[in-house]
């Protein structure tokens, strides 16, 4: 019985450690992050919501740029009968995208958004060896990791769209405090989630 009252309280203890660890550097690291590459990228995605601020900043900030490369519309939270990453592609199409693109309209999160990608990439025997992805300012940091972890062997760069971090002190703002935190929080689990069960991450 004290075994296993011992053995239980060391199991808390070590994970008290690591959420400790975990949040601790989460907390710390700087929530905004760009990567650009040095020259065309294979795929680029577009990460589904931002009320269209992400597929605007691809349309007139990098689609002139790379206008043949394939482009990958995420999202599958219905709306009007509607994956996001449809609305997404009509959104394009009408600011004069005519890019080759894909839609992956089954994801719900952006853990989903990185798998489902890989599992239509494997499907349809792509096999990218670079990734430009676009998404907000304040979710870049989470969308590398995330897909950096899916893909490691893939080369990630970032686009980070001006959306939400308005202000470098965030904190003094409630609404933006609001948006940074809970983004944290959400790097926070991903990590937490992908340390006790790795196989999250297959395709």
């Amino acid at each position: 019985m004290h075994l296993k009252i011992k053995t239980t309280m060391v199991q808390m203890g070590v994970a008290i450690i690591v959420i400790a660890v975990l949040g601790g550097g989460v907390l710390m690291y700087p929530i905004r992050y760009e990567r650009s590459p040095s020259m065309a990228p294979d795929i680029i995605v577009v990460l589904g919501g931002g009320g269209g601020h992400r597929v605007a900043h691809y349309a007139r900030h990098v689609y002139p740029s790379y206008p043949n490369v394939h482009v990958v519309y995420t999202g599958g939270v219905s709306f009007y009968g509607q994956p996001d990453a449809a609305h997404m592609a009509e959104f394009a199409t009408q600011l004069g995208v005519a890019a080759p693109s894909i839609q992956v309209g089954t994801s719900q999160s952006t853990m989903d958004d990185a798998i489902h990608s890989r599992r239509y990439f494997r499907d349809h025997n792509i096999m990218p060896r670079s990734m430009l992805l676009i998404t907000s300012d304040f979710h870049t940091r989470r969308a590398w990791w995330t897909f950096k972890k899916v893909f490691p062997e893939v080369d990630i760069y970032m686009v980070s769209v001006p959306h939400r971090l308005t202000k470098l002190a965030w904190w003094r703002d409630y609404n933006m405090a609001q948006h940074v935190l809970e983004e944290k929080a959400r790097g926070l689990f991903y990590r937490l989630v992908v340390w006790v069960k790795p196989s999250i991450l297959d395709a």
